[in-house]
């Protein structure tokens, strides 16, 4: 009689578990897009903040987002995607700029996701946001740039006065040139040769370690997202100083840097641009250690570099 009951018991247990199991299949549904993006209207070259988020449950494994923006087209991507730690399923924030008047419809944006076991499919967010974009320009009027007028009781340029002009000022200009060679050779002036890549983030770092806490954390982030893309566009000869966090993060699986280069990277921007477009709160110990990821970061990368040199440079000589 106890021995029918108990099993009876896990029976029902069973079905429940399973019951549940489905529910929560059945919520999460099959894997999408959902992308969201702030209402009202906004101004051509504004920047709009878009959040794509995925759902289909926390097992599948999801690839990189993909956007369909090209450089001069109705959208400029402005940063991102970026995803955020932590998420599951995985959240991306990206930050977007109409380049188009009137009602415009986000670009289209995918990512391939793979099912335990199964074989992997490229997921398209269907329908996207239309965002209303209006003109910088007032509506309904011509506008004409007014022709240059000279001042009042000037009818050109007074060549008159530049002989005059620029006689003392050429002798004042000579006598500190002469006046400078003079200071120099007497003190043994020799211009400072320019620091290395490495050396220069080094100081530029160590100055953001003396300043966190001490002024406002977007400061900080400004230049330290800034030092990091500078050192990288010394070291790699790339335009880096003009890229994005997500050109960045393309350069660097172009080049083939090392994971944890590449990781580093990714930290980095994604914590400075956290602060100065999401206007995320952080605290110190947090930006503290982004300083040091850059710094980490640099330093593989300059040790992965160096090594490729030497290593070109012993082909060429053998």
């Amino acid at each position: 009689m106890f021995a029918d009951s108990a099993r009876r018991a896990a029976l029902a247990a069973v079905v429940l578990a399973a019951a549940a199991a489905a529910a929560a299949a059945a919520a999460e549904g099959p894997p999408a897009l959902d992308v969201t993006a702030p209402k009202g209207a906004v101004s051509v070259g504004d920047r709009v903040f878009v959040r794509v988020a995925a759902r289909g449950g926390e097992e599948l494994m999801w690839g990189e987002l993909r956007v369909a923006a090209e450089p001069g087209g109705t959208w400029e991507i402005v940063d991102g995607p970026r995803e955020i730690e932590g998420a599951r399923p995985p959240v991306w924030e990206l930050v977007l700029a109409p380049m188009a008047v009137g009602e415009v419809e986000l670009p289209a944006v995918s990512a391939v996701v793979r099912p335990p076991g199964g074989e992997p499919r490229e997921i398209a967010a269907v329908g996207p946001p239309v965002v209303s974009v209006a003109s910088v320009l007032p509506a309904d009027e011509d506008i004409e740039p007014a022709p240059l007028r000279d001042p009042l009781g000037v009818s050109g340029f007074p060549w008159e006065w530049v002989l005059p002009l620029a006689v003392p000022a050429l002798g004042l200009a000579a006598v500190l040139a002469g006046w400078r060679r003079r200071r120099r050779h007497a003190l043994g002036f020799l211009e400072a040769p320019p620091l290395a890549p490495l050396d220069e983030l080094e100081a530029l770092l160590e100055q953001l370690e003396e300043r966190v806490g001490r002024e406002p954390a977007e400061g900080v982030c400004d230049r330290l997202a800034g030092g990091l893309r500078h050192f990288l566009e010394r070291r790699s000869g790339r335009p880096a100083e003009e890229m994005t966090s997500f050109e960045l993060r393309l350069l660097a699986r172009r080049l083939e840097w090392p994971e944890t280069v590449r990781r580093g990277v990714q930290v980095v921007m994604g914590v400075a641009d956290g602060i100065r477009f999401g206007r995320l709160p952080i605290a110190e110990s947090e930006l503290l250690g982004a300083i040091e990821t850059a710094r980490r970061t640099a330093g593989g990368l300059e040790e992965f570099l160096t090594a490729e040199e030497e290593r070109e440079i012993e082909e060429a000589a053998g």
